[in-house]
């Protein structure tokens, strides 16, 4: 997975993308989100559900459960997050949406120079059938 990604839209644009007008009636709060290079320990825009209620809010990018001494972890593997100690408890209880328009990653040459490598959506759809 890429280490960093982009969230360049408005709360309001990404909300547009789930529902119309009346069923957008989700509190969130006002801090300005929007940016094109959001790397792990920043704020990112999250939507999830808390007491039987859909909440936007902007929380930390970075999962660490109280006994984790580590820097917060940003990836898991499929294959065994349900499983693994990390990983098992937020697997069973519930999911939630952070939007992004894109995703990339810096590949380190010999010389201080990088490349970065961009993967960038073609339209505002974020979720696809599988």
């Amino acid at each position: 997975m890429c280490g960093r990604f982009a969230q360049s839209q408005t709360r309001e644009d990404y909300l547009a993308l789930l529902a119309e007008d009346i069923e957008r009636d989700i509190p969130y709060d006002p801090e300005p989100i929007g940016r094109y290079n959001v790397a792990p320990g920043t704020k990112v825009l999250l939507l999830s559900e808390r007491d039987e209620h859909l909440h936007l809010d902007p929380v930390f990018w970075g999962y660490a459960p109280g006994w984790w001494d580590k820097p917060p972890l940003i990836n898991a593997r499929v294959e065994t997050a349900a499983t693994s100690r990390m990983f098992k408890p937020l697997w069973q209880h519930g999911r939630a949406i952070c939007f992004a328009d894109g995703w990339f990653e810096w590949k380190k040459k010999a010389t201080k120079n990088s490349l970065i490598l961009s993967i960038v959506l073609t339209d505002n759809l974020f979720l696809w059938p599988r």
